[in-house]
């Protein structure tokens, strides 16, 4: 057997060291992730191109290496850079996993306590609340509780709302759509944005926020739900509070198929019509998977590196097809009501949104210079990145000034 099998062979036996099972051998306490899994098919892709490189002909290795570089010089140079780029990129990868593991140090220690958990999984939604339910949501900064609330729900999974008048004097509601800024989170009942319309506005305010939604979910609920058996009143406003993550969890970006948004609705458009094909896991299962595999690497975790890593024109063309959607199911249920998009304090994609809600004709009211979120008066805690009552109140107050006008 002349050399260059020789060590085609002994590269295919170096080859097996660097597999799951090798690694679970070595350390069977930590199980190997899923981007060190995918890692490690890319190295047994470079072996095995190298092994049937050389297995081919029966010569020695180095009239083989030179067969190879005089012949295939192309395919040589993008294998030896495709090779190089893969090492440097491990070389980052475990040096920031070492950074992590032995020198980052958190500037504060933060904990969320649920009791129960916050959602539960929803086939059409995603994810929804607990019907007629008591969440408690404690806040802990290092060791400290900032705060503990509780939040009610309603037999709508809505989050109950106080009113402020008697009920037969309300003529008109105002539904609330959007996350967590919409809930409330943090937050008591008479703080919400839900309960400020209510007070200033005079209509009968309703809380379908949900903590982690994005515009999918307001489209979706009102594909599914029939709002004439969920609210008293004969017509009214639905407002979608607006905030520019929104957007990142409409496509279904890499860090929210990390975090929570895999089984959110999957939204597309195809030749200028909007469909849905169930949700991200279902409907696109394998750049999902791939989104959830590369966010077990540290590197990507350090950068916090988002994929898409900006929002393109498409995804301002998807964003307003929803959200026009949603107005066409709201105005069918309710054709003399009004469908409002607010932009919220502090978008900085403000100026887009509001171009793409025009374009379709819809109702925009743009408050994202209306105050700085960022602002002391307005944080519940400096840890923490959402709003107090403050922000609310100011925020119905400009809703109520736009509805009069």
């Amino acid at each position: 057997m002349k050399s260059a099998r020789v060590v085609a062979l002994v590269v295919l036996c170096f080859g097996f060291l660097f597999n799951e099972w090798a690694f679970r051998l070595v350390s069977p306490v930590e199980p190997i992730d899923s981007f060190l899994r995918l890692m490690t098919l890319f190295l047994d892709a470079f072996i095995l191109v190298f092994v049937l490189s050389f297995l081919w002909r029966n010569m020695t290795f180095s009239a083989r290496l030179k067969q190879l570089t005089n012949n295939h010089v192309r395919s040589v140079l993008v294998y030896l850079g495709c090779f190089l780029s893969y090492c440097l990129l491990m070389s980052v990868e475990f040096s920031c996993r070492y950074y992590f593991k032995h020198v980052y140090k958190a500037p504060y220690s933060e904990k969320t306590y649920w009791e129960p958990s916050a959602c539960i999984r929803d086939s059409i939604l995603g994810t929804a609340l607990s019907k007629d339910s008591v969440t408690t949501h404690a806040y802990v900064i290092n060791d400290s509780l900032i705060y503990k609330q509780a939040y009610s729900t309603d037999e709508f999974r809505r989050r109950i709302t106080p009113t402020t008048r008697p009920d037969s004097v309300y003529n008109e509601f105002a539904m609330v759509t959007g996350c967590s800024f919409a809930f409330g989170y943090g937050l008591k009942e008479r703080e919400t944005l839900g309960f400020f319309l209510d007070s200033i506005t005079g209509k009968r305010g309703y809380n379908y926020g949900v903590a982690g939604h994005g515009t999918q979910q307001t489209l979706a609920l009102l594909q599914s739900r029939d709002l004439h058996a969920e609210l008293h009143e004969p017509n009214g406003v639905l407002i979608h509070l607006f905030i520019d993550d929104h957007i990142k969890r409409l496509i279904g970006s890499r860090r929210l198929i990390k975090l929570w948004a895999s089984n959110f609705p999957y939204y597309y458009l195809e030749d200028g019509e909007l469909k849905r094909d169930g949700s991200f896991w279902t409907g696109r299962h394998l750049t999902s998977r791939f989104y959830r595999a590369i966010s077990q690497s540290a590197f990507i975790d350090l950068f916090d590196i988002d994929i898409p890593w900006f929002v393109r024109n498409d995804h301002m063309e998807l964003f307003g097809a929803v959200l026009k959607e949603s107005q066409k199911e709201f105005l069918k249920q309710y054709p003399e009501g009004k469908f409002l998009v607010v932009i919220g304090p502090n978008s900085e994609l403000a100026e887009r949104a509001v171009a793409a809600l025009q374009a379709q004709k819809i109702d925009v009211l743009d408050l994202s210079n209306l105050l700085d979120k960022e602002e002391k008066r307005y944080k519940i805690h400096w840890t923490e990145g959402h709003p107090n009552a403050n922000y609310y109140r100011e925020v119905a107050v400009a809703i109520d000034a736009y509805l009069k006008d």
